[in-house]
């Protein structure tokens, strides 16, 4: 669901209004720079839905719901290979940065190296952190899971994540193999994005609450929330497709608040009508992330770096290189946004109905606007 209206932006204005947003809040500036960093970095790379518009999900966490915008992630366990971080209540965007520089350094001698995180709040697109290993000639996993957006293979109610995944591992003058998916159908930018185009989902995936019939068609079910452009909620059950990406949701359930000893499942966490009603009653209802991990792996502790390189290289190329079928190519996954990264473009794609949301509405709050940010912006230039 491409066919939003979209507007070019100046990437570093983009990332510096999100920074100048965040601290006016009250985030200190390193807190500030992960945020802008994990937003742009999934602009430069064109994933439109994490971009400006997954703001939105921290703002309403900091409205209600108990985001602590001053608190640090904090180690609180750790063996040679492997760690525990608690976020205090911070955000994702903090707790992973920290994590992933926890386990990058442990690899380094370790050859695997995991960190475990609890206690935050919603992290956005994965991709800027498991690239963090990539840039330093290491492999990388990492996912959280999130508040319930989905129901259980043959049920009708939402009680599973739809959790980000993203998975990289080094590589020479090939693209890297990069996993980037989420382990569910939809979610609620799914919702929003449907409902504005007035066009159906991608498959039959919204189950009537009442009836349990399956229905593509996400306009009796959604629920916009006051001020936002993105972050929707809705009222069917999210169908998962098939048991395959059912167990692979289960899997990561596992991995991110099962044996995580911060973890709380996604079964115990609140939902998104919860965080929309704290924020009116100015209260409290808990994380939005039951838990999260991140796992690094040092090729170079196992064996020759170049020729894990080589390896990589020269598996893409042979994809690369099978026959399409008729009128098809033959795509590698990350491919595309990896080859935006290495362009390094300063302009680059957004939503409209995720910018107006952010500059009248989340801006606003502390007497901000696009205007006298653009102001701000040009005078620093």
């Amino acid at each position: 669901m491409a066919n939003l209206p979209t507007r070019t932006e100046n990437i570093h204005f983009i990332e510096y209004a999100i920074k100048r947003v965040w601290m006016a809040a009250g985030a200190s500036e390193i807190h500030a720079d992960h945020v802008a960093d994990a937003i742009g970095f999934a602009h430069r790379q064109g994933k439109l839905n994490q971009g400006l518009g997954v703001y939105e999900c921290l703002d309403l966490c900091l409205q209600g719901g108990g985001l602590d915008i001053k608190a640090i992630p904090k180690l609180v366990n750790e063996g040679p290979a492997w760690a525990v971080v608690d976020g205090h209540r911070s955000s994702g965007y903090y707790t992973l940065n920290v994590m992933a520089d926890i386990a990058i350094e442990k690899a380094r001698t370790s050859g695997i190296a995991i960190v475990y995180g609890g206690n935050h709040f919603d992290g956005g697109s994965f991709s800027a952190y498991v690239y963090k290993a990539f840039e330093n000639n290491m492999m990388a996993m990492a996912s959280n899971n999130t508040v319930p957006l989905a129901a259980p293979f043959g049920g009708m109610e939402n009680k599973l994540s739809c959790p980000p995944f993203d998975a990289i591992a080094p590589s020479g003058n090939e693209a890297p193999v990069w996993t980037s998916v989420k382990f569910g159908e939809f979610y609620d930018a799914d919702i929003a994005e449907a409902v504005l185009q007035d066009k159906p989902m991608k498959g039959q995936w919204c189950i009537d609450p009442v009836t349990g019939k399956n229905s593509n068609d996400a306009r009796p079910y959604a629920k916009p929330i006051d001020g936002y452009g993105r972050l929707w909620d809705y009222s069917c059950a999210g169908q998962i497709e098939t048991p395959r990406v059912y167990a692979l949701n289960m899997w990561n359930e596992m991995m991110t608040a099962i044996i995580n000893p911060l973890g709380v499942p996604s079964t115990q966490l609140p939902t998104i009508e919860d965080f929309e009603q704290a924020s009116i009653e100015g209260k409290e209802v808990g994380a939005s992330v039951g838990g999260s991990y991140f796992m690094c792996i040092n090729p170079a502790v196992f064996g020759s770096l170049e020729q894990a390189k080589q390896r990589s290289d020269d598996y893409v190329g042979e994809i690369k290189r099978t026959s399409p079928k008729p009128g098809e190519s033959v795509r590698v996954p990350g491919e595309a946004g990896y080859n935006s990264l290495q362009q390094g473009k300063e302009m680059v794609e957004v939503q409209s109905c995720h910018w107006d949301p952010f500059f009248e509405f989340i801006a606003g709050r502390y007497d901000l606007s696009e205007s006298i940010l653009r102001l701000e912006f040009e005078a620093l230039s």
